[in-house]
């Protein structure tokens, strides 16, 4: 399996290892005794973690990840492994470093740096305007992470690197600029982040304070109609933190309006929604019997899988400005209610059927893919949803040079290879 015999031997006994550790439990008799497990375990573990680093840049350097069609190293480890974005991205940058920082390379092997302090060291090197420095600042930065707390270690990376950055040919708050909008898995609410020059923040904080008075007027209008010159702010319908977070999003609905924007105007969210749920929910919106939702069955989302709250989407979905999209529980489409005649529908319905490209290891949403012909249109395959599938132009392209696709009874895809070996089931 590995380059050498040795390799292979030694990945056995490190299971084997494992296996007696954990069958023979992990309780230290005192608290002396517990300190030095932690440590030996963690050092274990950073040069475990060193190896996974290390085989990701193999994999990187010889180009491994490319037979079946993944677009990185990153990309086929989080695959195959089953990793998250970002444990994935973290991996690949430690391996980008550990090619030229080779001091720091020698101490994660050793299990002396820990996983998160040669992290940040990752992180730091990604920035290339100071990549040159930590090549001679390799042994200081270790002993800083020996005998600093992490967030102390922190503290001095960032303040070094910063000295270096701001030598740079732009403000550093300019280059830093960056945005996020996160969905809380629980609530399934949104978060905003993210930090602008200070140019751009003034301009941004005037049209934002203008939305603000808006809503503030609303308000106050509905107040007075309904309280008269005795209305204040306290017979407001709204929190002032509500009033902010509806300004910010009519911003962001008056600029997807504008036709002279940047983006496009003419678009529409999708909301799909399983047909049972569908109709337990508008019979709850309309003060009839309510019944706990079937979790396991519930769908209700964006076309690309963004999760929405049932009641919320339900509600929503009768307006004009959404397409609703109820789908039996095979996933047949039985209703596209909106007001708007659209083209596209085998489209629509082949996008329905996954959120992503169905390519093993591929992430990219659904709205931006091609739709694959399953079977090929030249070889006499139909253009309807049961032959199609979403698949990005990067895949659809590696497909034409032998790889076949087939649907199973179950609704899954099976590609095979060229050579009659069977990537895996979607």
């Amino acid at each position: 399996m590995f380059v050498s015999d040795r390799a292979d031997d030694a990945l056995e006994m490190i299971n084997a290892g494992l296996e007696i550790l954990l069958r023979e439990g992990v309780e230290p008799e005192n608290a002396t005794v517990a300190a030095d497990v932690v440590r030996e375990i963690e050092s274990a573990g950073r040069r475990i973690a060193a190896a996974e680093c290390e085989l990701l840049g193999s994999i990187r350097k010889r180009g491994l990840h490319a037979r079946d069609g993944h677009t990185s190293a990153k990309v086929m480890v989080r695959h195959e492994a089953a990793l998250s974005p970002g444990e994935a991205a973290a991996r690949e940058k430690v391996a980008v470093m550990l090619a030229t920082l080779t001091e720091v390379e020698v101490a994660f092997r050793s299990g002396v740096v820990g996983v998160d302090q040669v992290r940040l060291l990752a992180r730091v090197y990604a920035n290339r305007r100071v990549q040159f420095a930590m090549v001679g600042a390799q042994q200081w930065l270790l002993e800083m992470a020996a005998i600093n707390t992490f967030p102390d270690f922190e503290t001095i990376v960032r303040q070094w690197e910063k000295l270096l950055d701001d030598d740079g040919p732009e403000p550093a708050a300019v280059r830093r600029r960056q945005f996020s909008l996160t969905q809380d898995p629980v609530e399934l609410s949104w978060i905003l982040e993210g930090k602008v020059s200070s140019v751009a923040g003034a301009q941004m904080r005037e049209i934002f304070d203008h939305y603000v008075e808006v809503e503030r007027l609303i308000d106050w209008e509905k107040a007075v109609a309904e309280k008269g010159d005795e209305a204040c702010e306290a017979d407001f319908a709204r929190t002032a933190a509500q009033r902010r977070a509806d300004a910010l999003y009519q911003i962001f609905l008056d600029a997807a309006a504008n036709p002279d924007g940047s983006a496009p105007a003419e678009f529409v969210t999708n909301i799909v929604y399983s047909a049972q749920e569908f109709e337990d929910m508008l019979g709850r919106l309309s003060g009839g019997h309510s019944r706990p939702l079937d979790v396991k069955n519930l769908r209700c989302e964006t076309l690309n899988g963004v999760q929405l709250d049932p009641v919320e989407a339900a509600r929503v979905s009768l307006l004009n400005d959404f397409r609703r999209v109820v789908l039996t529980s095979d996933g047949v489409t039985i209703d596209l209610g909106r007001r708007r005649t659209f083209a596209g529908g085998a489209r629509l319905a082949a996008q329905l059927q996954r959120r992503s490209c169905y390519w093993p290891g591929c992430w990219l949403p659904t709205l931006k893919c091609e739709i694959d012909h399953l079977e090929p249109h030249a070889g006499g395959g139909l253009t309807n949803p049961g032959n199609g599938e979403p698949l990005c132009g990067c895949h659809n392209r590696l497909k034409e040079g032998g790889f076949t696709v087939t649907r199973n009874p179950d609704g899954g895809l099976t590609i095979v290879r060229p050579d009659g070996t069977i990537i895996g089931l979607v």
